[in-house]
């Protein structure tokens, strides 16, 4: 069958470029309540499945999942998760292995298993070992099968003693270990010709979660380094109001000490009062004017499936942070940092839980918080793109461009670090950085029509004087016009005496 081709423009599908290493601005990072896995470690996942593999599935009342799962829908590519709490208990279970004389050695005559991580998710886990004398090889051999709900089972066949406590954690899930008194083969035909022994684990208990470990888990994704986006979907779940803003301030002051990251935050309704108040009590928790530039606010909340099944309703209202970020990465892949992430369709979500009249799209608007809508025939989309700055930070695609431009110096200047503070290092230095920046300038997100007029970069005797070169310091000043307002940002870069890289705005 043959096509007609007529005149006009074709949309051809092709493999999107992989960002260059190093210079991610699309990550982002959840910090929140799982169903399982290790507590406060940062784990990179680049999928659904691989995020279920280590954080299980959805439990009730836990919105951090549900948040990766719409980040992923959003089509975002890489996220770091980091499972907030602290304490609880692993589902475990202990049997007796000895009695009968027995033609297989064991380290001990207990086996011991136990969940990977606390909480209640390894309880009714089953692990059935079964023993045969006489293997196809005439050696005793040993079966395993392995059931933990919501997984498939696994089932390994004709272990040698020594491979039993690999092939249980070899799941991803459970561990085993042997306890008690040695057990020798007896090397006879005597005893059973085969037995089985069955443990199911209980006593799992879920990690409490309080302010302390949302600190924690805070502390822990600043030292990755790959992450450009951070929210917390849980944080109104789980603490109060104020816990919940010292976590906010604590979370904005980080990122605007890194430069190179946004809060994503999300007010539940548009209602004036309600939005009002919320916002006096962010704006308390993040006053200043670098703090306020580093965090992004979207309302209201969305409707989406309800993923745990916790009602009978199908679609609930769920926080949109894992939505926007979703967006806000594919569109960082599609178009760059410098594009502001507005007037994108939205998936995984059918509806915002609340409308709302012009006036209250303009009060929030004026409140700085972006708007989420679903237009007739448009569809779901995300409707703005500042930040909570009132001032030349409010643009979230200045933000973001910067944060670019961050993470571009420090790959460029680290290696630069020990070198000798003479004029052959400033020159360096400036060399790179303006490499850097011309491209940004190439791709259209800095203003100007010759590089001179979108960019400035310098790194001489003015700013590297007698007093910084003692103190063991390299300044290099770096001035940048965002394509649209024309206005500069200023970034001072210096190396401290430790050999430590700062990139600070002023």
């Amino acid at each position: 069958m043959s096509t007609v081709e007529l005149p006009g423009y074709r949309v051809v599908p092709g493999a999107r470029l992989a960002p260059e290493e190093g210079l991610r601005n699309d990550v982002a990072a959840f910090l929140g309540r799982t169903e399982r896995g290790p507590l406060a470690v940062p784990v990179r996942v680049d999928s659904r499945r691989a995020h279920a593999a280590t954080f299980g599935g959805q439990p009730a009342g836990a919105a951090t999942p549900r948040a990766v799962e719409a980040y992923f829908a959003n089509d975002g590519q890489v996220a770091w998760v980091v499972r907030v709490g602290s304490g609880g208990a692993q589902a475990a279970a202990e049997v007796e292995l000895d009695g009968d004389p027995l033609r297989v050695s064991l380290p001990g005559n207990r086996l011991r298993v136990a969940a990977t991580s606390p909480g209640t998710w390894g309880d009714g886990s089953a692990v059935r070992v079964t023993y045969r004398a006489y293997g196809l090889t005439g050696e005793p051999e040993l079966d395993v099968r392995i059931e933990v709900p919501g997984e498939a089972a696994i089932q390994r066949n004709g272990l040698a003693a020594d491979e039993l406590l690999d092939a249980i954690a070899a799941s991803g899930l459970l561990t085993a270990s042997f306890t008690g008194t040695a057990v020798s083969g007896s090397g006879v035909s005597s005893g059973p010709a085969a037995r089985t022994w069955t443990l199911t684990l209980a006593n799992g208990v879920n990690p409490a979660v309080r302010a302390d470990d949302y600190v924690t888990a805070a502390e822990e994704q600043g030292q990755v380094g790959e992450i450009a986006l951070l929210c917390a979907p849980d944080l109104e779940n789980d603490l109060g109001e104020d816990d919940q803003d010292a976590a906010i301030a604590m979370l904005a002051t980080a990122a605007a000490a890194g430069q190179d990251r946004l809060l994503v935050l999300a007010a539940r309704t548009l209602n004036p009062a309600d939005l009002a108040a919320w916002r006096a009590r962010v704006a308390t928790a993040v006053p200043a004017p670098a703090q306020q530039r580093a965090v992004a606010a979207y309302g209201p909340w969305l409707i989406a499936e309800d993923l745990a099944r916790t009602t009978v309703d199908r679609y609930v209202a769920t926080n949109p942070v894992g939505h926007v970020c979703g967006v806000i990465s594919r569109l960082d892949r599609e178009r760059g940092s410098g594009w502001a992430p507005a007037n994108a369709l939205v998936s995984d979500a059918i509806d915002v839980t609340t409308g709302a009249s012009a006036a209250e799209q303009a009060f929030a608007l004026s409140e700085q918080v972006n708007l989420l809508r679903c237009r007739v025939g448009g569809g779901l989309e995300v409707w703005g793109a500042r930040t909570l700055d009132t001032g030349d930070g409010r643009h979230i695609a200045h933000r973001r461009l910067v944060h670019r431009i961050v993470r571009a110096i420090h790959r460029v200047a680290e290696p630069l670090v020990f070198d000798p503070n003479g004029p052959l290092l400033w020159f360096a230095v400036v060399r790179a950085v303006s490499g850097v920046l011309l491209e940004a300038f190439r791709s259209g997100f800095l203003a100007g029509e010759t590089p001179d007029q979108a960019y400035r970069v310098t790194g001489d005797e003015t700013t590297n004087t007698p007093e910084r070169i003692d103190a063991g310091e390299v300044v290099c000043e770096i001035e940048v016009a965002p394509a649209a307002p024309m206005e500069f940002i200023t970034l001072r870069l210096t190396f401290g005496a430790q050999g430590l890289l700062e990139v600070v705005e002023q």
